[in-house]
């Protein structure tokens, strides 16, 4: 698992609350990426349960629950700052009562099935890769075969000819949210987050029970990709 001391850094209790704001001149990514995982999850029951995994301050539950309102879900986070900015907009906006909030890591949770799986921007803080099977391994076992996943995450080619254009563009991009200090988000890209390409993300997710994910979604750094829990073997 990642250093706790890293997540309490990056998504203390303070930072929870302003995160919302953060990138609200980055929204197109988000209503994107928000698109797509509501057709993808489109055909599931009307009391379907959705597993959220890195679930933050819960836009995605944010954004399905009203659509889908015998939908439940389960919102798993180490932070409890973001956390708490999730269970204060479900109280708010009134769909609380379908949601189950623990605060902790995949493998703490409770165990139970669920329809789908849902991961933004979470996975890509492990940059060791037995540790990131590991967590898509939890996953999978809490959905039921055949379950869906939409996952999406920073990756890239460090290697490739044209890493450093896009990068670039990235940055650029994260500076029209507001102020960003490059060398320290150069230092940590690659080391601290988004450690594998996007070759290496497919494989680890068909390694860990998603066999043949399909990548559906690129802005910029932002990879998305659609797939479904394997058949138990046996």
């Amino acid at each position: 698992m990642p250093d706790s001391s890293l997540i309490e850094r990056a998504f203390s209790a303070e930072r929870a609350e302003v995160y919302d704001a953060q990138f609200l001149a980055l929204r197109a990514i988000k209503d994107a990426l928000h698109l797509l995982l509501r057709i993808h999850l489109s055909g599931l029951p009307d009391d379907a349960r959705i597993l959220v995994a890195g679930a933050g301050t819960g836009a995605e539950v944010r954004f399905l629950a009203p659509l889908f309102p015998g939908w439940r879900f389960t919102l798993v986070d180490p932070a409890e700052g973001m956390l708490a900015v999730a269970r204060r907009h479900a109280n708010a906006e009134g769909f609380a009562e379908r949601c189950a909030f623990h605060a902790g890591y995949l493998e703490s949770a409770p165990d139970g099935l669920h329809d789908a799986a849902i991961s933004v921007l979470a996975s890509q803080f492990l940059t060791d890769v037995r540790e990131r099977q590991a967590f898509f391994e939890e996953i999978a076992a809490r959905l039921v075969s055949g379950g869906l996943l939409f996952n999406a995450d920073l990756s890239a080619d460090l290697a490739a000819p044209t890493f450093e254009t896009v990068m670039d563009l990235w940055l650029r991009m994260l500076e029209h949210a507001g102020p960003v200090d490059r060398a320290a988000y150069r230092g940590i890209f690659g080391r601290m987050v988004a450690a594998h390409g996007p070759a290496e993300v497919e494989r680890i997710l068909a390694a860990a029970g998603f066999p043949e994910p399909a990548l559906c979604y690129q802005m910029a750094l932002i990879r998305g990709w659609i797939a479904a829990r394997a058949a138990p073997q046996g």
